[in-house]
């Protein structure tokens, strides 16, 4: 079907309600700063952007640009994702005094955060537009209702036409839920619809867009102090103080709540970027509040908060205020927040709950401070409540309101929180007609779905060993996990059907039930303990800090300590000498884990460890059962052959109990008491947590049983005597996991823990020393050796005459090309498959950490193009003219070589595409590398297994092609490619070795 298919005459009712087939695909640039004042768009300007040269890569259809938007439409995904590297986009930063404004507006007040629970990504998601003539269709995938109808509501003010001429049809063929951990988020369906509608509008054909699952940002609400509020700031008492000269209360008039977002929902990006001068909001928050909202009119950055999470951001900050004023002015807070509330269904909904849980609506039971309960197990009680506006099923419009109690024990040494009850109102009765009569509310006590939703908002443990599975589905048990009991698994596995909020129609009855959650946990929290959290989810580690802060200093007897540091020594010995000890147990065989013991989540993270650390390249033999080994490693001491890790009794795992798991990861052990070669990257999986480690255990241990003996491992003396890496161990392996830096971000800490754990990228990517261990400092990550091939350094990435953007490396590890570096080949290749298991945000988060590496120290730098060619006269001789013409005919052989061989593939505008991309090599990594090895591997080889199928494969020429003919060839690309760059010294003895190496391999 094309664009002419309807002609003028297309309306919405004439396009067939099944998905189109002849889809196209499309990619829309993201700014790298986008900012919004509720009505402008302030964030980066789109300076400059390529779009001749995008227009001529291979399968672009057509490119878009309009005002701060641009994007490729191309006939499949990794054609429109290279389109849209090609574009070479130039930003214009946004004003700095943007954002020293927002700050300003905001110094002095008192901050809220609220983080909305993560949802789950679904990589598969698409959106697909058709728009022509004043008409659009749109396919999404399953959604709510309001959902679609804000997706209507948005199309309609991106392509400036009337909602109805909008049709939606929803189609969703693995039938996912609308709601809970594999729900799409609101405003990522929205982004891949605008993002689609537009670039439809341009081409008039059918256009696909991925939706891509962006980290929620934080909500920051701020509260200007007064006179009538004193809060207290996290870890501080509150001042039991009663201004009498001061008749005023702080519920007799509306506090004013100042946000340095404009309280509502953002509009799509692409409308955001194409009128950046008409970006009026798409929603408003709809939760009634005492406090009078003061939207900033400073840019800020767009929030990833649907009208649910700003409902729920509301409620809590406005809640939490009251109970600090209440304390701040010596009232006992849930009596004072009852005096406050209007008289009639609120109150009355408000003190059944409250007697139900048993309190007194006069007094509390504590002081508010914590200081009743200082030994053992802190608990407290919290109470709050809230109003929403609603429509029934006729669509008359009701105001619901739900209240809260909540109870909390907090370990003081530890600061583990958890919620220990629950009572919760609503007066909603689903919403039915009162017709005048009274609606008598429902409460419930200690519902297991509401104790749930409420430990969604404690936060677990820090996230950098946080996985979060593309394929795994709620259907594969949404609430287990490898995890706490408590559920602090991760804030996405404890959701269900009924977490939303508001549909359109009807209420869906936990949502409104859940929003004063954090508000009264919060409030419960500094019951208990006296200090105010004003961050959700709430962070023990925090409230341990804060708690350990006031704690007096216990006396210590000198003689004590002494005694202490003396067997911590005595441990530190012990150790010592147990690591140096050449002979270890050997672990008693099991009869195997019973593996159902194991969660499918639990075992969706070990298959996404495994991924991560490409445990299947290294242990399966070409032509192999897979994880059942005999792959050969060859290293300068001898060829190390790898194990068979799958369950099987005989020849693999299958008896190794955990314990003896661990020790191989961790120390390299095997489980009858060899040393392990550390060809076995354990230096690097020793960091994983014990978490990962578990579960990587049981992803295993669940996999089909292979048996099959590997070739034995036998080197020369003195490296075949296995005790001697004991002493190396000793040496150069550091058994400690991975310890997060707390001055950097989560995205940071994610992608050193990937990197440097599960990835064990230096294994390859740094130099080792002449014992073969890696070598570290100024020399992490500068670069190696694997399998023949040379791996480039990986500290300098963001620096040099070819440095490599955020963009391009994620586009690189996702799909094993770029067009400015080339393609995936050789050991990366398969690094590649694995990666490609991994959910987005990881792949993010190694670039993030990648690119943030300092260059290396001596690093050589590269010399602008004019100074070389300046310098080229002094510093060589003038060649003598034989040499001139040996060196004219060389070049003119390789050259004929280029065009008959390279040049249909790899030249612009030279024809097809034939085999799959056509890599430019103007640009390529290869030719401006030190040396020449992975050019001649490549040209020998070929790329018999791409990284990714899109991508075709190259052919290999050692068949064709001898050592001359290759030599010449590399010479002529150097010359033509990376003129600024040194000739490579002769390389054809190099030529010899890498093809012997590849004939016997």
């Amino acid at each position: 079907m094309n664009a002419n298919a309807f002609g003028d005459s297309l309306r919405a009712e004439d396009v067939p309600a099944a998905l189109p087939t002849d889809l196209l695909h499309g990619v829309a640039l993201r700014p790298p700063d986008v900012l919004w004042d509720g009505g402008r768009y302030r964030g980066s300007r789109l300076q400059s952007v390529q779009l001749a040269q995008a227009r001529t890569l291979a399968g672009v259809v057509a490119v878009v640009q309009r005002t701060h938007f641009a994007g490729v439409v191309a006939v499949t995904p990794l054609y429109a994702q290279q389109g849209a590297a090609g574009l070479a986009p130039v930003w214009q930063a946004a004003p700095a005094n943007e954002a020293q404004r927002s700050a300003a507006s905001v110094a002095g007040q008192i901050r809220y955060g609220f983080l909305p629970p993560a949802i789950g990504s679904r990589p598969d998601a698409r959106v697909t537009a058709w728009s022509l003539n004043g008409h659009a269709s749109v396919w999404l995938p399953a959604c709510s209702l309001d959902v679609q109808h804000l997706v209507r509501r948005e199309l309609a003010a991106l392509l400036r036409q009337p909602e109805a001429t909008i049709r939606l049809t929803v189609t969703d063929a693995d039938g996912a839920s609308t709601f809970g951990p594999e729900a799409l988020h609101p405003l990522d369906l929205m982004d891949a619809a605008a993002d689609a509608a537009l670039l439809s509008q341009e081409v008039g054909r059918p256009v696909c867009v991925a939706c891509r699952s962006e980290a929620p940002g934080e909500l920051a609400l701020y509260v200007p102090p007064s006179a009538e509020s004193s809060a207290t700031m996290p870890g501080q008492h509150a001042p039991a103080t009663n201004d009498a000269h001061d008749a005023r209360h702080p519920g007799d008039q509306p506090l004013r709540l100042a946000s340095d977002a404009p309280w509502a929902m953002r509009p799509s990006l692409a409308r955001l970027l194409s009128q950046p001068g008409q970006a009026t909001a798409s929603a408003q928050a709809t939760a009634r509040t005492d406090f009078t909202v003061q939207t900033s009119q400073h840019a800020c950055p767009p929030l990833r908060a649907s009208v649910d999470e700003l409902n729920a951001a509301q409620v809590f900050a406005q809640e939490s205020q009251w109970h600090e004023q209440a304390l701040a002015r010596g009232e006992a807070p849930l009596p004072w927040r009852l005096r406050h509330l209007p008289e009639g269904q609120g109150r009355a909904l408000a003190r059944q709950v409250v007697e139900r849980a048993g309190l007194s609506a006069e007094e509390d039971a504590s002081d508010g401070n914590g200081t009743s309960q200082r030994i053992g197990t802190l608990r407290g009680t919290g109470f709050a409540t809230t109003q929403v506006p609603c429509v029934d099923e006729t669509g008359a419009a009701r105001m619901v309101w739900s209240a809260w109690v909540a109870e909390v024990a907090v370990q003081p040494q530890t600061g583990q929180i958890e919620v220990t009850r629950v009572v919760a109102g609503h007066d909603s009765q689903h919403l039915q007609a009162a017709q005048g009569a009274s609606i008598q509310p429902e409460i419930e006590h200690q519902a297991p779905r509401l104790l749930a939703n409420a430990r969604r908002l404690l936060a677990g443990p820090p996230a950098f060993d946080d996985w979060t599975s593309p394929a795994l589905s709620s259907k594969g048990e949404p609430s287990r996990a490898l995890s706490t009991p408590s559920g602090n698994d991760g804030l996405s596995t404890l959701g269900r059907a009924e977490d939303s909020v508001v549909t359109q129609g009807q209420l869906s009855l936990d949502g409104v039930v859940t929003l004063p959650a954090a508000a009264a946990i919060a409030n419960a929290i500094q019951d208990a303990t006296g200090v105010r959290l004003r961050q959700v989810p709430f962070d023990s580690e925090q409230l341990r800090l804060a708690l350990a802060g006031r704690r007096r200093e216990r006396s210590r007897n000198p003689l004590s300590r002494g005694w202490v540091w003396l067997a911590g020594g005595m441990a530190a010995v012990a150790g010592i000498a147990a690591a140096l000890w050449p002979i270890k147990p050997a672990l008693p065989l099991t009869a195997g884990p019973d593996v159902s013991l194991y969660s499918l989540r639990a075992i969706e993270r070990g298959r996404l460890v495994a991924a991560a650390g490409d445990c299947v390249a290294c242990h399966t033999a070409p032509g192999g059962k897979t994880n059942a080994g005999g792959f050969a490693l060859d290293t300068p001491f001898g060829t190390i052959y790898s194990t068979n890790i799958t369950p099987d009794n005989e020849t693999g795992i299958g008896r190794w109990s955990y314990p003896a798991f661990e020790r191989a990861m961790r120390q390299g052990v095997h489980q009858d008491g060899r040393q392990l070669y550390p060809a076995f990257p354990y230096t690097a999986y020793a960091k994983l947590t014990d978490a990962d480690m578990q579960a990587l255990y049981g992803y295993l241990m669940s996999q089909p049983a292979v048996r099959a003996e590997p070739p034995k491992t036998q080197l020369a003396f003195p490296f075949s005597f296995r005790p001697l890496l004991a002493g190396w161990n000793a040496l150069f392996h550091d058994a400690t996991p991975f310890t997060p830096d707390p001055s950097r971000d989560a995205q940071w800490l994610r992608g050193a823990y990937l990197v440097q754990g599960a990835g064990h990228c230096a294994a390859c990517h740094s130099p080792r020393n002449r014992l073969g261990a890696e070598k570290t400092g100024v020399h992490y990550l500068a670069g190696g050796e694997a399998e023949g091939w040379t791996a480039p350094a990986l500290n300098q990435l963001a620096t040099g005459a070819q440095a490599w953007t955020g963009d391009e490396l994620f586009q690189y590890l996702r799909t094993g090309y770029s067009p400015r570096h080339g393609v995936a080949a050789g050991p990366m290749a398969p690094v590649i498959h694995g990666l490609a298991e991994l959910p987005d945000s990881d792949v993010k988060a190694i670039t993030a950490y990648l690119l943030d590496l300092p260059q290396a120290s001596g690093a050589s730098k590269a010399k602008p193009v004019a100074a070389t060619q300046a310098a080229a006269p002094v510093a060589q001789p003038a060649p003598a003219a034989v040499t001139i013409q040996s060196l004219q005919g060389r070049r003119a052989n390789g050259e004929r070589v280029y065009q008959n061989a390279c040049a249909v593939c790899h030249e612009a505008g030279s024809g097809p595409t034939l085999f799959g991309v056509k890599p430019l090599l103007s640009s390529n990594t290869n030719l401006h590398a030190a040396t020449p090895d992975n050019l001649i591997q490549v040209i020998l080889n070929g790329i018999q297994t791409p990284a990714n199928d899109d991508l075709g494969y190259m052919p290999g020429f050692k068949d064709s092609l001898d050592d001359r003919q290759i030599a010449d060839l590399i010479g002529y690309l150097r010359e033509r490619h990376a003129p600024e760059k040194e000739a490579w010294p002769d390389p054809t003895n190099t030529i010899s070795k890498l093809r012997e190496h590849a004939e016997l391999n």
